[in-house]
């Protein structure tokens, strides 16, 4: 049997659709805190495995509506022998509560099952599309063998979790075609393939296809757990996700057996949580779900209370429609056979503050606090962007957005004396949603880097949206002569077409560095993304940079679509050692370095001059033109001028 993970389920649940064969679903709910919680004491011991006989009957307990525990009826229908490594199930037939027509629902699991009044562990798995209400049962032996104390969570750092620094390349960018027309000689065996960069998906995000969309962002970092639907004999019963807000009620600050929880992951002016059933209390010790949540192992975050609205009945899998109410401790543990944490003290959580500028109207602010996770927090944060940007607006309209969002750290001086801004332009259909690669990818690159230990703060997004829709098209450049001097004052000048309305001219005026040679040059017109799409041809090595200040270097390159940039290209001489481009080398030295074993690069072209403009568009397209350079003339001596 293939290993199971919530995450092999999600991402392939997500890759076939949200209606694919053997889909759990999950739901986000309304938002209230939980009222008071009554239910039993758990029993001192468990009985074991190998007591449990078919017939034997007993009960559950869970929350079916509100915040009270209750009992359903199960009997045992027998062990499942060593359905995973040193694991068996118990399966079971449930009743009551009607039961026996919705089945079992997502969001019972970690559900308490007693046999002969004693505990005999956690349901946990059902069947999509089952005509019977018969569940899975995580054995109580696994369950109490979760460990309790209180872990150091490592920062998970190395190359092998740190995405590459080319995904803050837009997949839609023209670098390949804008590297031809520079180096049309270098022929297309020394271009790089452009970049492959996963497509943003368009319109509002539904709670199931976000979850999906979560977990299935997740499971490229850890592919090991994808074994694909075809292995998995049983699937989770999944846990209903819902958020918080507050009310009149008062929620509890224990947790008891049978009693609803959830693991919020982000709260404030939208919440996203993952709500199931607590399966065992012991002092402040918590154990819940009976199966994992994402296969994390040592993790810190928050425990809260939950409340259910009621049990959704579906042919497919039943769930829980719940909301997350009070944050009343940490869990620590997520393994194979559930979670495990402890009331008390909470982990910190990351705020997210948000203001919104909608035509020209007063901004409008949002507020959310965001799990301190390194794999979740990326997701979240642009999860919360998008909520605070779609609550009066879209994503499938001809709009243009503006976004400016400053993140804040600790650690290294480098990073946390200076806010990393992340700033550009989107526009038109699916733009919002195309925010998510250009939040997302820097704060993965940084939490997951492997020279140094840092932690995301705080996030301060401004996301102004306006329409009509603002693009422009490169179509020309020109200049007043292709033979110029160093020194020479020249005005080049770039035509661009407005998606509405007449082509513009802007101009840019510039003097020629006095230290250029002789010889061909290119001069480029075109988006500063664009440009820096470019740098994957132009010096490939600069994306491999060895410390946090070469990533800082590029991470804070500029790289938005509204910026013109007029760019002058000399043949390529630099050497790049280690992601640090070095221009100035002596031949020699370049030489003797390039043949070394310091995996030194050429670059294809270097920079001589770099000018930029802001315009009110979104670019697209390019231009290029060819210059030659003559020698400056040769100044004469005094002696013989006439």
């Amino acid at each position: 049997m293939g290993k199971f993970s919530l995450l092999s389920a999600a991402k392939s649940a997500w890759t076939r659709g949200l209606t694919g064969r053997g889909l759990v679903p999950v739901v986000l709910g309304l938002l209230v805190a939980a009222g008071p919680v009554r239910g039993a004491e758990p029993v001192a011991d468990h009985i074991p495995l190998a007591e449990i006989t078919a017939g034997m009957k007993g009960y559950g307990l869970t929350v079916f509506e509100g915040s009270t525990v209750d009992t359903f009826g199960v009997t045992v229908i027998g062990v499942q022998e060593k359905v995973r490594a040193a694991g068996s199930l118990v399966l079971i037939e449930v009743s009551g509560h009607d039961l026996e027509t919705s089945s079992i629902a997502q969001g019972m699991s970690g559900s308490p099952i007693y046999l002969e009044g004693r505990f005999a562990g956690a349901l946990a798995f059902g069947w999509g599309g089952s005509l019977r209400p018969i569940a899975g049962v995580t054995p109580a032996a696994e369950m109490l063998a979760l460990p309790t104390d209180i872990p150091v969570v490592a920062v998970p750092r190395g190359a092998g979790l740190q995405p590459g620094l080319e995904t803050l390349i837009p997949g839609a960018s023209e670098a390949s075609a804008l590297a031809a027309a520079i180096w049309p000689e270098a022929g297309e065996a020394a271009l790089l393939p452009p970049p492959q960069t996963a497509a943003a998906p368009g319109g509002w995000p539904d709670a199931p296809r976000m979850w999906l969309q979560l977990a299935s962002a997740l499971a490229q970092d850890f592919p090991e757990l994808d074994d694909g639907p075809d292995q998995w004999l049983f699937q989770p019963l999944g846990m209903a996700t819902g958020g918080q807000a507050v009310t009149g009620a008062v929620a509890p600050r224990r947790l008891v057996p049978g009693a609803a929880c959830a693991v919020p992951l982000v709260v404030g002016d939208a919440s996203l949580g993952a709500i199931g059933t607590v399966t065992w209390v012991e002092g402040d010790r918590v154990l819940m779900m009976g199966h994992p949540f994402m296969q994390r192992g040592p993790v810190n975050l928050p425990l809260a209370t939950a409340e259910v609205l009621t049990i959704l009945p579906s042919r497919q899998m039943s769930f829980k429609m719940g909301s997350v109410g009070e944050i009343i401790g940490s869990v620590h543990y997520d393994q194979r056979a559930g979670l495990s944490g402890r009331m008390g003290a909470a982990p910190p959580m990351i705020p997210v503050s948000v203001k919104v500028l909608r035509d020209g109207e007063s901004e409008t602010g949002y507020e959310f606090a965001v799990v301190a996770d390194p794999i979740l927090a990326p997701t979240l944060v642009f999860w919360s962007l998008y909520n605070a940007l779609l609550v009066t607006g879209d994503d499938s309209s001809l709009q243009t957005m503006r976004y400016r969002v400053e993140t804040r750290w600790s650690g290294p001086a480098t990073l946390s004396d200076e806010p990393l801004v992340i700033s550009g332009v989107t526009a038109g259909p699916g733009g919002a949603a195309g925010l998510a690669s250009e939040v997302m990818a820097p704060l993965s690159i940084l939490l997951h880097n492997r020279h140094a230990a840092v932690r995301l703060e705080s996030v301060r997004a401004t996301l102004e949206q306006t329409r009509p829709l603002q693009t422009a098209s490169v179509v020309s450049l020109t200049s007043p002569r292709s033979v110029l001097r160093p020194g020479e004052e020249v005005v080049f000048k770039a035509e661009v077409e407005p998606r509405q309305g007449q082509r513009r001219t802007i101009e840019f005026p510039v003097t020629l560095p006095a230290q250029m040679t002789a010889g061909p040059y290119r001069v480029v017109v075109a988006s500063a993304a664009e440009l820096f799409a470019l740098e994957a041809q132009r010096a490939a090595g600069r994306f491999q940079p060895v410390s946090l200040d070469g990533i800082l270097a590029i991470l804070r390159s500029a790289r938005s679509a509204d910026t013109l940039v007029l760019a002058l290209f000399a043949p390529g001489e630099a050497t790049i050692i280690q992601g640090q481009e070095l221009p100035n080398l002596p031949p020699s030295v370049a030489r003797t370095v390039r043949t070394g074993n310091l995996q030194a690069q050429r670059s294809l072209a270097d920079y001589v001059m770099r000018v930029e403009q802001e315009t009110p568009w979104v670019l697209s397209g390019h231009a290029v033109r060819s210059l030659y350079v003559q020698s400056a003339p040769e100044a004469f001596a005094d002696e013989r001028r006439p």
